[in-house]
């Protein structure tokens, strides 16, 4: 579900969290491709990661990915890097130093996958009358269903109580606890900048229902694992 960049678009200032919030989705749903990879290492790729860093509080997280697709190397050797680093770290076969990206094993005390978040994020799902692709058979609290969920909220202007109950309740109560573990484990530096921006992203989204304070544009093409 990686999509490459392959056209400059400028969403409206009203409309960059959810292009960012969908980009931060496709992160966390596969390994980029070499094709994504290449595009990244290109004008526009190179480009957007510039405008990242200069968010607020996304300048380290976007330097470390950055770097990562910097290497001396081709872009199909960075992908199967990229592709070796997803597979230890969350799809379960890195043992201990795996970082689970579920909801559920970071609340409550089993640590045990499909608990109360599973539950609750597929009622709001239903409510929010949205499902998940049908290639991307995943449970409901998945990083990147909650992330498109909140891309979905913005993208069609949900009220700010749907955002802040989705923010409170769920991806700030557990994703700083995901990122901590990235940045430990995380040996290509890729996944942990992208925590480090996700975590950044989050905050700055929740403030922002405070400042009232609308953020900047940022260019993007992004995949969304929901429907």
């Amino acid at each position: 579900m990686n999509v490459a960049f392959a056209r400059a678009e400028l969403p409206s200032v009203s409309g960059w969290n959810a292009f960012l919030a969908e980009w931060l989705a496709g992160l966390f749903v596969a390994a980029p491709t070499k094709e994504t990879v290449e595009s990244y290492r290109q004008e526009l790729g190179v480009s957007f990661f510039e405008v990242l860093a200069k968010e607020n509080g996304c300048a380290a997280g976007a330097e470390l990915m950055r770097s990562a697709l910097s290497v001396e190397a081709s872009s199909a050797a960075i992908a199967r890097a990229l592709g070796v680093a997803f597979t230890q770290l969350f799809d379960g076969v890195g043992g201990h130093r795996t970082v689970s990206l579920y909801e559920s094993a970071y609340v409550g005390v089993s640590g045990r996958l499909f608990q109360a978040p599973c539950d609750e994020m597929d009622k709001l799902l239903r409510r929010s009358d949205v499902s998940s692709h049908a290639s991307f058979r995943e449970p409901s609290d998945h990083l990147s269903i909650e992330l498109a969920l909140l891309a979905r909220f913005i993208h069609h202007d949900a009220s700010s109580r749907s955002q802040i109950d989705l923010l409170d309740n769920h991806l700030l109560v557990w994703v700083p606890r995901f990122a901590e573990q990235c940045r430990k484990r995380d040996r290509t530096g890729f996944y942990a900048g992208a925590s480090q921006v996700l975590m950044a992203f989050l905050v700055a989204q929740r403030a922002s229902f405070q400042l009232k304070q609308p953020a900047k544009p940022i260019t993007g093409i992004t995949s969304c694992p929901i429907d």
